[in-house]
């Protein structure tokens, strides 16, 4: 240990300094290095916790690019309930839109005939369902389940495509859907099976508007 006033060494132990007689002072241990090894821990972990943040969200963006879309039993559960709650506007949305367009240009109408359209078919939707009220009575439910599928393919997917691509949509596959309602009151119970044509665009399953007279 140096004296801070005259410079003579002295041993570490010393507390005056043996040649000047001044009081020495000791040297305090910083914690310079501790400080300095919690900061790089904390920016280290930081790091770590951002860099799973951002492969989480990637994961979730590779997922919905991978498996997103709108399943085809999805599609049949919506187009159900649209169906039983009289809501043909639900059941348009499940139709190819550029599709629509091209089969109300088609017959001569326009974009503007289109809510005149679903308010038809809003109406006939409702009295089937007026009807099962006045034939069940109140309190009356209805169940379905999904009894078969079938791919389309061949010859029979080949026409799909080719009349889909007359209104610029792409076809990747096809299917039929059997459905069975069941219908039940307090007093009966009846069922009936329901054949719905389905088409895949993109990631998602619509509604085959070719089929789509036999669904009304």
């Amino acid at each position: 240990m140096f004296c801070g006033k005259c410079g003579a060494q002295n041993s570490d132990n010393a507390e005056f300094c043996t040649n000047c007689g001044a009081k020495l002072r000791k040297s305090i241990p910083t914690k310079t290095s501790a400080v300095s090894v919690s900061t790089q821990d904390d920016k280290n972990r930081k790091v770590g916790i951002i860099a799973v943040a951002v492969a989480v969200v990637f994961v979730i963006i590779l997922a919905f690019v991978i498996f997103g879309g709108r399943s085809y039993k999805t599609t049949i559960d919506k187009f159900m309930e649209a169906e039983f709650d009289a809501d043909a506007k639900a059941i348009f949305d499940l139709m190819p839109e550029k599709m629509l367009d091209y089969a109300m240009e088609q017959d001569g109408y326009d974009s503007d005939d289109l809510e005149d359209l679903i308010d038809e078919v809003n109406e006939e939707l409702q009295d089937q369902m007026d009807s099962l009220d006045s034939y069940l009575g109140e309190g009356w439910t209805s169940s379905y389940e999904i009894t078969d599928e079938e791919d389309i393919k061949g010859d029979d997917l080949d026409d799909i495509k080719e009349a889909y691509e007359e209104a610029d949509i792409k076809i990747s596959a096809a299917k039929d859907v059997e459905v069975e309602i069941t219908v039940t009151s307090d007093e009966t119970e009846s069922s009936n099976s329901l054949n719905i044509s389905l088409i895949k665009v993109g990631r998602s399953w619509y509604l085959d508007l070719m089929s789509m007279g036999n669904l009304f």
